[in-house]
């Protein structure tokens, strides 16, 4: 078994370059193989068994053997054309030969030996090797013609000699004609194989182009989003630092007193700005808890205030107290005072701010709105993407909203803008509200009443 394993892969190991002239070779030399060892056991057994006035079929037998691996190890070395060609040479010489001695009308026919030549032209070498095969077919045919003129007994069996050629030569242009349409049909299969190989090579190698475009491109996009935040925050820290720097080197020294808690402001929008980059980036844990609305907006409206100019009416209606919420409080201050500077940008030539809030079944809704340009829905579509703005350079992140919907998002509350451009816009925020047990007792009462009176 594992001779017979060795002698397999040998046989497969052929040194061609092209995988189909490799299986044709493959093909060829077993054909080689089988014919030079028959031949080789026919010469032994003629020599074994006949006289020595016989001993003739033992040499053409030998000689058969001989050619047969001779073309074997012509096609072992690579030499596949030549030992192909080699092998329908000497088939041909073989009939030829036998059309000699025999004649042409001896053969019962065309044998499939005969067709042989043909066949292995067809199939090992291409189109043009089938027609000078049929060539010297046609040659062949004639020497068997001429040899039955040469024995032929009468007239009538002369005049059976051109019938015979005619229909054995018109047998051989038939499979011609076949093989040679076979070739080009099966040619024109590799070539649009290979056309189909590369232009999936192409499309290979565009894909893998466009994929390094893409990671280019991300990589200008990443490069250009930190340019833009760091300009929006340099900007920012700018303005703080300036503050801070002039109140500390003032030629007439104020109140200390006085001057510290400018300062300790000026610091806290700085803080402000740090957590605003630290939200964009998730790079802060949110840290929630449960507070009294109306209590954080009175808190604010010390910072809500003074952002909008003497221009901006503001009215600033103060929930309920006990209106109660659970979320990150320094989030919501930070999402109500980025609304607040769009809605005070928006108003250059003055108008009118509101922001009202009020429960609404379980939730809690902040309501802001301005008297401002507004927005076209173009922008409207796009308020939410990062870097997103229609401030001039160096005015604008564009990372305000996307801050506000995200802090929105994350605290399971639903955030809705309308706008038109001339018609001002409406910002509301609803976040879950917190129910205290008197707030609850009263729903359940509410529902329960409710029960009866359908009952």
């Amino acid at each position: 078994m594992d001779l017979r394993r060795r002698f397999a892969g040998w046989m497969k190991h052929v040194s061609v370059d092209a995988p189909q002239n490799r299986r044709n070779a493959l093909m060829l030399q077993t054909i080689l193989a089988i014919v030079g060892t028959a031949a080789l056991a026919m010469a032994i057994g003629s020599f074994a068994t006949a006289e020595t006035a016989g001993r003739n079929e033992t040499w053409v037998a030998m000689a058969i053997s001989t050619y047969a691996w001779l073309c074997f190890h012509l096609s072992r070395k690579g030499l596949y054309r030549l030992s192909a060609s080699l092998t329908v040479i000497g088939s041909l010489q073989l009939i030829g030969t036998s059309y000699y001695i025999y004649g042409l009308q001896a053969q019962p026919g065309l044998l499939m030996i005969h067709l042989m030549p043909l066949l292995f032209a067809g199939l090992l070498l291409g189109r043009a090797a089938v027609w000078w095969t049929t060539l010297a077919n046609a040659i062949v045919l004639a020497i068997g013609a001429w040899s039955d003129m040469q024995h032929a007994a009468n007239t009538a069996a002369t005049s059976e000699i051109l019938p015979n050629l005619l229909l054995s030569g018109m047998n051989f242009l038939v499979l011609a004609v076949i093989l040679d349409r076979l070739i080009r049909s099966s040619q024109r299969a590799i070539e649009r194989s290979r056309e189909l190989d590369a232009a999936c090579r192409d499309l290979k190698r565009e894909i893998e182009e466009k994929e390094r475009a893409y990671a280019r491109l991300l990589q200008t996009q990443r490069m250009e989003a930190i340019g833009r935040l760091s300009a929006g925050a340099a900007h920012d820290f700018n303005n703080i630092l300036n503050v801070i720097v002039g109140l500390a080197t003032a030629s007439h020294p104020r109140d200390t007193s006085a001057v510290l808690p400018q300062i300790h402001r000026a610091a806290q929008r700085g803080t402000v700005v740090t957590r605003r980059l630290l939200s964009f980036s998730r790079m802060q844990s949110r840290q929630t808890s449960v507070f009294d609305l109306a209590e954080a907006i009175d808190e604010m409206r010390t910072l809500i205030l003074p952002m909008l100019h003497r221009g901006i009416r503001a009215s600033l209606d103060m929930p309920p107290p006990g209106l109660l919420i659970e979320t990150d409080r320094d989030e919501l201050e930070l999402a109500l005072l980025n609304i607040v500077g769009n809605a005070c940008d928006a108003m250059p030539r003055g108008g009118r701010f509101s922001m009202s809030a009020h429960a609404v079944d379980d939730k809690v809704l902040i309501r802001m709105e301005d008297t401002g340009e507004g927005m076209s829905p173009e922008v409207l579509a796009n308020l939410f993407e990062p870097f997103f703005t229609t401030k001039p350079k160096g005015e604008g992140t564009g990372i305000g909203m996307t801050i506000v919907h995200r802090f929105v998002t994350e605290s399971r509350g639903e955030l809705k803008v309308q706008s038109s451009p001339g018609q001002g816009t409406r910002v509301d925020l609803l976040l879950p509200r917190v129910q205290t047990v008197s707030s609850r007792r009263r729903r359940d009462d509410a529902v329960a009443v409710g029960a009866g009176d359908t009952r």
